[in-house]
């Protein structure tokens, strides 16, 4: 089963972590070595792409003052 992250439902922690690091990856050496490094570790593509191409729908951690309470 997928680990989950209390505060996003929508990904799991896992890949969340390996899209951040391709991130700072992006930064340092730009879109292709990447998304190539977000393919070799299970990343969709359009996932990577999505997230490598649209700086500006980046998803924020958790933007709320206040995380919702743990069920």
């Amino acid at each position: 089963m997928v680990e989950q992250s209390r505060n996003d439902a929508r990904t799991d922690v896992v890949t969340a972590g390996q899209v951040d690091e391709g991130l700072k990856l992006c930064a340092r050496y730009g879109v292709h070595p990447a998304l190539l490094f977000m393919e070799q570790v299970g990343v969709p593509r359009q996932v990577a792409l999505r997230v490598l191409c649209s700086p500006e729908h980046f998803r924020q951690r958790d933007r709320r003052r206040h995380p919702r309470p743990a069920r």
